[in-house]
């Protein structure tokens, strides 16, 4: 493969993953890793070697829930039981090999597939007695058309009323594609809410403005001020200026905590077509895929 970019160490741990990925194997020495990255993505052994230690991290933070191995000898894919999320999500970060090459257009599926698998985590973002629906447009979940009427939907669903704020018909989301909260049993109004945006766009921090706190107040009749959340298939280093200018203005959940809320409650994903087409499709591009 040629032309790829893979220029932080996050992006050659991801690029590492994903030929493990999509390798007969799901094996890679340290040295043959070295060969391959300096073949495929002009990576340094220096530069490997930093991506190794990001993945070493990973695997300190989700543990038996991350689905790659990693020590002196060589690095390996295992199977866990959110592997599939985690490769989902993998493939559909910004940069990866699969947005850069087999999915370069496929946006709409892509964008579906993130919310789904964020409708199911999130719903365990309060813990048991959590609740989580796709209020995305289009939507899947029986959500109305129009905004005004959906709001009204949520708002039933919820066990809220609607707000007095004028709502635009032709608005879509209102810039919300996961509402989740906790009701209590009393089933009466002040409980947390939170309203989260999900991107596959590389440039996140201009998403940080899509959901109005305030709009939403007038839309919703809410007694607790909701949390704003930013989801993201990708990974951040935390370290470093992008996660402390995006933390400052919204609740970032990125790869590692949706796999982390996947793991705390017992739904299961819905199944779908696109991470198999894609890893099939990957296999025929990599060189590195037959070790």
């Amino acid at each position: 493969m040629t032309d790829l970019e893979a220029i932080t160490t996050e992006e050659i741990a991801d690029w590492i993953e994903t030929t493990l990925l999509v390798s007969s194997t799901g094996h890679l020495s340290r040295d043959r890793i070295d060969d391959v990255a300096s073949a495929e993505i002009g990576a340094t052994p220096a530069k490997v070697s930093m991506a190794l230690q990001v993945m070493s991290r990973r695997s300190s933070i989700l543990a038996s829930d991350y689905p790659f191995m990693v020590n002196e000898f060589a690095v390996l894919r295992r199977a866990t039981t959110f592997a599939d999320a985690y490769a989902s999500l993998l493939l559909l970060t910004p940069r990866s090999i699969a947005r850069q090459t087999v999915r370069a257009t496929d946006t709409a599926a892509m964008g579906s597939l993130l919310e789904e698998i964020s409708e199911t985590a999130l719903s365990n973002f309060w813990g048991p007695g959590g609740k989580a629906i796709n209020f995305g447009y289009p939507s899947k979940r029986g959500r109305p058309e129009s905004f005004d009427q959906a709001v009204v939907w949520l708002a039933g669903l919820m066990g809220l009323q609607p707000g007095r704020g004028y709502r635009p018909p032709r608005r879509k989301d209102g810039g919300v594609d996961v509402v989740l909260w906790r009701p209590f049993s009393d089933r009466r109004s002040g409980f947390p809410i939170a309203l989260a945006q999900c991107t596959i766009q590389g440039e996140t921090f201009t998403k940080t403005s899509d959901v109005d706190l305030r709009l939403w107040a007038s839309w919703l009749a809410m007694d607790v001020d909701p949390v704003s959340l930013l989801v993201i298939p990708g990974t951040i280093r935390a370290a470093g200026p992008d996660w402390g200018q995006l933390s400052t203005v919204v609740m970032l959940i990125e790869r590692l905590r949706l796999i982390e809320l996947l793991s705390r409650g017992g739904a299961a994903l819905p199944e779908n077509t696109w991470l198999p087409e894609t890893v099939e499709a990957l296999r025929s591009l990599m060189r590195g895929a037959e070790l």
